[in-house]
């Protein structure tokens, strides 16, 4: 005589198999939100790299035109560069726009200023502000800002 099984012993029964199937899909939306964190995460390191990198540029340009080329000039300043001469004082300093083409929906600004310590002007010293701002959907928007002394080194 072989040994028969009664129907409760053959298989899973339907609540066993919904319950199975509801901890896989838990542990996949898990997964898969895992995968979208460090997706937007990435997205903003690129961008972020991408920021410094070109105000690092914009910084080294006006330190390596010394102090008498750190000004807010359109002959160093062009427009057929991406540059935009915003705001221009007497004295040649002020405020410049640009934009970052591997950076989506961004805006640069150079800001170049004699030295204010509150208790005076220092008219052999410059400050230079670089600021870029970007959007982005999902936290990937940001800003970074870069400040360096340009000095007037007599020789």
């Amino acid at each position: 005589m072989g040994l028969q099984m009664s129907n409760r012993e053959r298989g899973f029964s339907l609540i066993e198999v919904l319950i199975v199937v509801f901890i896989l899909a838990v542990g996949l939306a898990s997964v898969s939100a895992l995968f979208v964190a460090g997706t937007v995460s990435t997205r903003k390191a690129q961008r972020i790299n991408a920021a410094v990198n070109a105000a690092q540029q914009q910084l080294e340009r006006l330190r390596s035109a010394g102090f008498s080329g750190c000004i807010v000039d359109p002959d160093v300043f062009k427009s057929e560069d991406g540059y935009t001469i915003i705001e221009q004082h007497s004295d040649m300093t002020g405020q410049i726009g640009f934009t970052v083409p591997d950076l989506p929906a961004s805006q640069g600004t150079i800001d170049i200023a004699f030295y204010d310590s509150g208790t005076g002007v220092y008219p052999n010293l410059k400050n230079v502000t670089v600021t870029l701002t970007w959007l982005g959907g999902a936290g990937t928007g940001g800003t970074t800002r870069l400040e360096t002394f340009v000095a007037n080194r007599p020789e």
